[in-house]
């Protein structure tokens, strides 16, 4: 017990720290003792070169802030962390749509946000890869994306000494993908406020709970969670980074390596009274839980298993058959017959 909470203390002081040497901010930092019933958006963008990547992986930074500004008038308190020269671009598209209330913060050498899990990441994704049954996709064979998928918890950390509201809320900065739920941008000239059912973060479920061990998930990359909008009270967030944290370390430790989305299944398996799991569609999240909605009525989860088309079976088949002889030159090598 000792250990964890001396854990916890290093965690809170990183963030206190961070907030200090590597943060600029554009405005003013503020801490309000009485905070008003709303939810503060937090997001991010660092770029890491996905333009240069192949496959339906690659994204141009200009395709980000196209996708960026189909929902950037949505109404919220936001708050950014980016890097020095796209600072200003994301002010400027805030402004465009009479939006004041934005506070950009400058990160200036990404790795310093946590030192130690930037490099355990790189050590672990020397070696992990080959043991995934899809080695080639970006959470498994790229270290840095992994990273940045991690920074977004100490963002909301860093965002709730300045929120003025009493919920702050994780937003892809490529929410949507440009109209993949929300067809129309106007649908975001709106306030989002969600008063959740029960416990302190609220995450989006999309398919039933796995029954089956959490590192079989890795191996297979499957989502149940998604990652990309997460809503919490402002006073867990600091907490937040810390569970989340853990869960890292205890995945990292043991020679795994994944994103945000297998982390967030993890906390709610250890804190299901803190961590509720609402159900939900891809980026549905905004338009199905908001205050103002005036039916219940929420999406039904996918199943646990893939349901795959007859087109794919072929292709799933020899991927399969791939990943088996894989499996067995690995344990031919490990325990020779």
């Amino acid at each position: 017990a000792q250990c964890l909470v001396g854990s916890e203390m290093c965690i809170r002081d990183r963030i206190n720290m961070l907030g200090k040497t590597i943060i600029q901010s554009g405005a003013p930092d503020r801490m309000y003792h009485i905070m008003h019933d709303g939810i503060t958006l937090v997001t991010a963008f660092f770029p890491i070169g996905r333009g240069e990547w192949t496959g339906k992986a690659q994204r141009s930074d200009d395709k980000y802030f196209k996708y960026f500004q189909h929902w950037a008038r949505i109404h919220n308190d936001l708050v950014v962390y980016t890097t020095p020269e796209n600072a200003e671009r994301i002010r400027q598209i805030r402004l465009s749509f009479g939006r004041t209330n934005t506070q950009v913060y400058i990160v200036n050498d990404l790795e310093d946000i946590d030192k130690s899990m930037y490099t355990l990441m790189h050590d672990v994704g020397k070696h992990y890869p080959k043991y995934s049954l899809f080695p080639d996709k970006p959470e498994v064979s790229n270290p840095i994306y992994d990273f940045v998928m991690y920074t977004k918890f100490w963002c909301l950390a860093q965002a709730s000494t300045v929120a003025a509201t009493n919920k702050i809320a994780w937003i892809d900065f490529g929410f949507d993908h440009g109209g993949e739920y929300y067809k129309d941008n106007q649908w975001f000239d709106r306030t989002w406020n969600y008063t959740r059912p029960n416990g302190k973060v609220a995450l989006f479920q999309i398919r039933e709970l796995p029954s089956d061990p959490i590192f079989d998930c890795i191996r297979r990359t499957e989502t149940y969670i998604q990652g990309n909008c997460i809503e919490l009270d402002t006073d867990y967030a600091q907490q937040f980074y810390v569970d989340v944290r853990n869960q890292y370390e205890h995945l990292l430790r043991c020679g795994l390596l994944d994103d945000d989305q297998i982390i967030l299944l993890m906390c709610h398996y250890e804190k299901p009274d803190i961590y509720c799991c609402l159900p939900s569609r891809w980026f549905s999240m905004l338009d199905e839980y908001r205050d103002d909605k005036k039916t219940g009525m929420h999406s039904d989860l996918l199943p646990e298993f893939f349901i795959i088309s007859r087109r794919r079976r072929w292709y799933w088949t020899k991927h399969c058959l791939k990943f088996l002889k894989q499996e067995f030159n690995h344990l031919v090598r490990r325990y020779p017959l």
